[in-house]
């Protein structure tokens, strides 16, 4: 595999969204071993979301991915982007690490095209569908990294026996809010309780990652 690395601001990760679409299947396969955004605000941490879409999009390609250094102990960092930060009594996760919690826990190993349908040509939209073939759960991830709501429509009508309730979690904020040791701006976010049908729509709010968790009987 090839070992990639990259640092670059938000903007380029919204803008690079297809970077593996097109990538030559023959070719060594890929593992993305360090990127960031250079930021730990809300901008920073749904520009990754929205890239990640893309990763998980491409996963018989890219075959592994992992973010920038994981832990950053306070006044000891060589940079300004980590996923923990910590002193002697206290954690500070910060909007980054929570993104990169909801793809682990929510991960797949079926991705489905032409599910989630949306404005293709607005790069502050992006959006994945997988199937967990173990817990047998369809797990649709929405990002909206504009300033107004987006609205996408899902169509599940593929899957078989899906049960109406599903759960929702959305990690959302406004731009610059971050996590520091002045300031708690931005929580991990619980999930709760959605209903689902075959078809609906659902409405994304500015800067933010949604996960809809759906289970089938089958």
């Amino acid at each position: 595999m090839i070992d990639e690395h990259y640092y670059i601001e938000p903007d380029w990760y919204l803008g690079n969204q297809k970077r593996y679409d097109s990538y030559d299947r023959k070719q060594p396969h890929v593992y993305l071993g360090e990127y960031a955004s250079w930021g730990n605000s809300m901008k920073n941490a749904i520009s990754e979301a929205a890239y990640l879409t893309g990763i998980e999009r491409n996963g018989d390609v890219v075959e592994m991915a992992s973010y920038a250094p994981l832990l950053a102990k306070k006044d000891h960092t060589q940079w300004k982007t980590d996923l923990i930060f910590f002193d002697n009594t206290e954690i500070i996760p910060t909007p980054n690490y929570y993104v990169q919690k909801l793809f682990m826990r929510n991960s797949g190993d079926y991705y489905y095209d032409k599910v989630i349908n949306f404005q293709k040509a607005d790069t502050t939209i992006a959006a994945s569908c997988v199937y967990d073939s173990k817990t047998k759960d369809i797990i649709i991830k929405m990002v909206n990294a504009g300033k107004s709501k987006k609205e996408m429509s899902i169509n599940l009508k593929k899957f078989r026996d899906i049960i109406p309730t599903a759960t929702l979690t959305v990690l959302e904020g406004p731009l610059e809010a971050a996590n520091n040791y002045e300031a708690i701006e931005v929580r991990e976010p619980e999930p709760q309780d959605f209903q689902v049908n075959d078809t609906f729509d659902y409405v994304t709010p500015p800067m933010s990652l949604s996960v809809i968790r759906i289970k089938t009987k089958t």
